[in-house]
């Protein structure tokens, strides 16, 4: 490097330095301030509405094609047994064996495209049956279940013809 070039730089340096030096006043310190703080008080952590959400997922699952979890959830419908309008139908809810307790949340979509509430079962352990009212006729049935310890969700969608076994008649010949 020219030593032509580096006499420039330093001089710049050496006069950047001595201005620095020369304006550097101390100003006094502010007086200290002593804040009054008002005494700790406990509050409950903030969770967010968890069982919401799901409720929010499982309305949304009626009419999804697919379903979103993070496990797998099982429905299996087991007996019909209906009235001249409603039949009750047993549901059997199998969940992993690692969730174990969850918070289920049911809705249905009627024949007709009504929308029922979002009922709510608690389920301890891993095979749950629950009995749900429904009308005759094809009915889709969205189920969700939370696992509070892992903060996860699963949900199933199922298409169910509820109709009462047919029964016949006597016949003497």
């Amino acid at each position: 490097m020219p030593l032509g070039a580096l006499v420039p730089c330093l001089g710049l340096l050496v006069t950047v330095t001595a201005v620095a030096a020369a304006t550097d006043v101390k100003s006094p310190a502010p007086p200290p301030f002593e804040r009054n703080y008002g005494p700790l008080r406990a509050r409950p952590a903030h969770r967010p509405a968890f069982p919401a959400d799901v409720d929010a997922q499982v309305l949304a699952n009626l009419f999804a094609i697919e379903t979103r979890s993070d496990f797998d959830v099982a429905l299996t419908a087991t007996t019909v047994g209906c009235d001249p309008r409603i039949c009750r139908v047993s549901l059997n809810v199998k969940l992993p064996e690692t969730t174990a307790p969850a918070h289920l949340s049911f809705a249905v979509a009627g024949p007709k495209g009504e929308l029922s509430d979002v009922v709510h079962a608690d389920c301890l352990t891993s095979l749950c049956t629950v009995e749900l009212l429904l009308k005759r006729g094809t009915n889709v049935i969205a189920v969700g279940a939370a696992d509070a310890l892992t903060r996860g969700s699963g949900f199933a969608t199922t298409q169910l013809l509820v109709d009462p076994p047919k029964t016949r008649k006597a016949e003497w010949f």
